[in-house]
């Protein structure tokens, strides 16, 4: 995927919680884009939004940090 695009995604995603609060899935995924785009903080700091509010989410994220 071409970062231009998943740089779209991510706004898009940026407002729909800024219009509906949060939500563990968008975050989830947001996460994963962050990921995809290099942005290891911001994807950890959403795959932990995502788990706070829904714990059940973590049995769907898969993968690893490296440095």
């Amino acid at each position: 995927m071409e970062n231009n695009m998943i740089s779209a995604m991510i706004e898009a995603m940026n407002a729909e919680l800024e219009k509906n609060g949060p939500n563990a899935n968008i975050l989830k995924e947001r996460g994963r884009l962050k990921m995809v785009i290099g942005d290891k903080k911001g994807a950890m700091e959403d795959l932990r939004e995502a788990v706070k509010l829904d714990p059940s989410i973590v049995d769907n994220i898969n993968g690893e940090f490296k440095k």
